[in-house]
């Protein structure tokens, strides 16, 4: 696990690229990029000097977040459609609104123990996403969470949950079986819609 660094670049599997994280004072990842050996971003393999957030048709297949980060921000990874593995540092406490929105490639992650928020929309439209593990104590499955994750077939919501928001598992339609904790005391609108466990 690298240690935080806000002003280095990891290397990338490229001999001539490497990822770039942007962190800012409160240590939270706003985004993450590929540049090459002179700074520039590339996208979708173009190379450019233009600073911009890392998303739509990106080659990004893998990240390590490094040690020390304590939150990831909003949409810090949203739309890396390459994107296959996440490494998630136990120094993080915080995941917030949409960060791995339409990760299409992303098949599993594991949130650690020490997440205690997880926000909206986190995981949506993650298609190939298969399998999570929530070992951190969250309050909450918010709004839309896993919404359209048509893979998802393996869940574990933790006791320590008391909420599923709105459309949380909308369209999960390889979800079939979900055990639902005794501490969840509301489920939001059409939290099960479209997945197999309709009832709930």
């Amino acid at each position: 696990m690298p240690l935080l660094d806000r002003n280095s670049l990891r290397q990338y599997y490229f001999f001539d690229m490497a990822v770039r994280f942007t962190i800012n004072e409160n240590n939270v990842l706003e985004k993450a990029e590929l540049v090459d050996e002179t700074g520039a971003v590339i996208k979708d393999g173009v190379r450019g000097a233009d600073e911009r957030e890392f998303c739509d048709f990106s080659l990004l297949e893998d990240a390590e977040i490094p040690y020390g980060v304590r939150g990831i921000g909003c949409g810090a990874f949203a739309g890396c459609d390459w994107l296959l593995r996440v490494e998630i540092p136990d120094s993080v406490t915080s995941i917030e609104d949409r960060t791995f929105y339409d990760c299409y490639s992303l098949s599993e992650i594991e949130i650690p123990a020490s997440v205690v928020n997880v926000g909206d929309e986190v995981f949506t439209d993650c298609n190939n996403l298969k399998s999570v593990s929530i070992l951190g104590k969250i309050p909450a499955i918010g709004y839309r969470a896993f919404a359209w994750c048509e893979s998802l077939t393996d869940i574990v919501i933790p006791d320590s949950v008391t909420s599923i928001g709105d459309q949380a598992f909308y369209g999960c339609s390889s979800l079939k079986d979900i055990s639902i904790p005794e501490s969840v005391t509301s489920i939001g609108d059409d939290a099960f819609k479209g997945s197999g466990q309709n009832t709930a």
